[in-house]
């Protein structure tokens, strides 16, 4: 056997915001650790500007709230790059989790994923072989800076984006929960270089006990197979991936990849190699993965209303009367006692000017998961003393989303495992023609306007492509066996059912959209946010014994409603699930499995009471 060199390089393009964390300043996020409330993302409440004007209106120091983005990973010269750690990582976890689905029936096995990716770190029992480093080499992946300025130390300034997590008790941004990330936006082009070695110099033998280095046969195999995985988009990279963030796509480019090979171990080999050529070509077609793995929940809809998420405002001169805040409220700029307002904008998915109008796919995560645990924790009050509820008014944000029922921690996760929904960037289609909505806060000694307290947005009536959900079946289906934080950590055998519950749970929330009542974005109590559902597809479930739905609303109105055509849907879902042996008298179907460790059902009031 000889030493064979291979160079795969794959054309990719972003499909999402792409963000993969470096070395991050240490911030104190805490509400007051600069100033009480940040001026860029969190709107303020009524009582907040009251009490700002009555203390004399346009404040010279106003009390705000700041971040500093989380750094995307640079080289040593201050260019943000893709490390190829990052993207082993991810391609290794990929490659796994397809061979556990198929149990190497295709691509590589077992074996022949330790030859490739070398030992984890452990050795077998008894083993005295040393750990095999990994055959394959992911270089490190530039990213396209074209346009983007430099800051005074000339490194690249990338686009930030902004969110925040909503305190579940006070119904505003939770303290300590403001954050701003670096991203690459949607759209952008990376190229991928992965190199490998395969078999071993004629004169080399293998040790005793150890693993033989992977041949020809299985280095093409695996580039197939990776292939393969990011084609039919199982393949992220980068963080915050329930968020929709990390997607990327196969180039549309005649050569999405391509693969060479040569042999150094010959003269004619190594010239070949150095010559820059790159070697022989190499035909490598990918490995048919069966799509993504996933259920898809697409949803049709519009907005009456419009939908307004807001980019941030930076303050400076000229901006206006309500210059720095992400609502269009007043801040200290020149002109505050003008009737002119600069609005508040519409957050777009790159930095230009013409990048199409964005939903982000947190921003209805979070609306998604505030209902679902306002249903599942009303359900669980419906069977419990209230004196044992948990008191939420002093407890923060993140301890909230950790007391979350356990069916909501299975969708959307929790401050200790990863959810397994998630949800995509939704684009406007077209933006629409635009309106300024003006609003002012009243005083409430004088009945009239309040000093300096007019402010606006900028609101397009745009068509809106649908929202898509996806739901990891296997990551719920493990997140369901788990049995998190259940008594003593036992697996749950029943990790069908609750990952069926969970989908209920989830329908659930979908029909009180289609409903109108659960509002997206933000202003949701001045009127804006209103949704129109008209259409709802479900389809990749058969995993857990989900048919495929189609529902459409009825466009003359005469039909059936679509939430109840959804509520009927739940039903059948229901009606197959057993239910929860750790339930009390009382529960039966999806619903039983929202009884965890932390949501003790009471026995029956009169036997409570005996």
């Amino acid at each position: 056997m000889s030493v064979t060199r291979y160079e795969l390089t794959v054309h990719l393009v972003t499909n999402a915001p792409l963000h993969s964390g470096g070395i991050d300043e240490v911030v104190d996020r805490r509400r007051g650790a600069v100033d009480s409330r940040d001026d860029e993302s969190t709107p303020a409440s009524d009582s907040e500007k009251l009490n700002d004007a009555s203390e004399g209106g346009k404040k010279k120091s106003k009390a705000r709230r700041t971040t500093v983005a989380r750094r995307f990973a640079r080289d040593g010269r201050g260019r943000p790059v893709l490390t190829g750690r990052s993207v082993k990582g991810a391609l290794r976890a990929a490659c796994q989790r397809f061979r556990e689905e198929h149990g190497g029936a295709v691509g590589p096995t077992e074996r022949e994923l330790r030859q490739l990716w070398g030992d984890d770190g452990t050795r077998g029992a008894g083993s005295a072989a040393p750990l095999r480093a990994s055959a394959i080499t992911v270089h490190t992946v530039e990213l396209p800076t074209e346009g983007y300025e430099e800051n005074e130390e000339h490194k690249i300034v990338l686009p930030t984006r902004m969110g925040n997590a909503i305190d579940r008790y006070w119904g505003s941004a939770g303290d300590t929960a403001l954050f701003e990330h670096e991203y690459l936006p949607r759209g952008k082009e990376l190229a991928l270089t992965i190199t490998a070695e395969a078999g071993l110099p004629d004169d080399v033998e293998v040790p005793q006990g150890d693993v033989a280095p992977p041949g020809p046969e299985q280095v093409e195999k695996l580039f197939a197979l990776i292939i393969g995985l990011i084609k039919d988009g199982r393949v992220a990279f980068g963080g915050r991936q329930n968020a929709g963030w990390g997607r990327v796509a196969l180039s549309d480019s005649e050569r999405a990849w391509t693969l060479t090979k040569a042999e150094p171990g010959s003269r004619a080999g190594l010239e070949e190699w150095l010559s820059g050529a790159g070697g022989r070509s190499v035909d490598v077609a990918p490995v048919d993965c069966g799509g993504s793995g996933r259920m898809r929940i697409e949803i049709t809809w519009d907005s009456p209303t419009g939908i307004l998420v807001a980019e941030p405002q930076k303050d400076g001169p000229g901006e206006g009367a309500d210059a720095g805040a992400a609502d269009g409220s007043p801040g200290e700029a020149e002109g505050a006692d003008s009737e002119e307002t600069n609005p508040a904008r519409p957050l777009r998915a790159g930095p230009e000017e013409s990048d199409p109008i964005v939903l982000p796919g947190s921003s209805v995560r979070g609306a998604l998961r505030t209902r679902a645990t306002r249903i599942a924790r009303t359900i669980l009050l419906a069977k419990k003393d209230p004196s044992t509820v948990a008191d939420w008014s002093d407890a923060g944000v993140h301890e909230q989303l950790a007391q979350d029922p356990s069916l909501v921690r299975d969708l959307f996760g929790s401050t200790t495992h990863r959810g397994a929904l998630t949800v995509l960037d939704t684009l406007a289609a077209e933006d629409g023609p635009s309106r300024k909505v003006t609003h002012n806060a009243g005083d409430r000694w004088t009945g009239g306007v309040a000093d300096g307290l007019l402010y606006s947005e900028e609101v397009y009536d745009s068509t809106w492509n649908s929202i898509v959900l996806e739901i990891d079946l296997d990551r719920l289906l493990t997140n369901a066996r788990a049995g998190l934080e259940e008594p003593d950590g036992q697996e749950d055998s029943r990790g069908e059912d609750r990952s069926r519950a969970a989908f209920c749970l989830l329908g659930l929330v979908l029909a009180e959209l289609a409903a109108g009542t659960l509002p997206l974005g933000s202003r949701g109590t001045r009127g804006m946010g209103q949704v129109e559902v008209k259409a709802i597809a479900v389809t990749g479930g058969k995993g857990l014994g989900i048919e495929n739905w189609s529902l459409k609303a009825s466009e003359d109105g005469t039909g059936e409603l679509l939430p109840r055509r959804i509520l009927k849907g739940l039903r059948d879902v229901n009606s197959g699930i057993e239910r929860n042996p750790r339930a009390g008298a009382g529960w039966e179907g999806w619903s039983s499995y929202l009884v965890g460790s932390s949501e003790r059902p009471l026995e029956d009031k009169e036997e409570r009471d005996a």
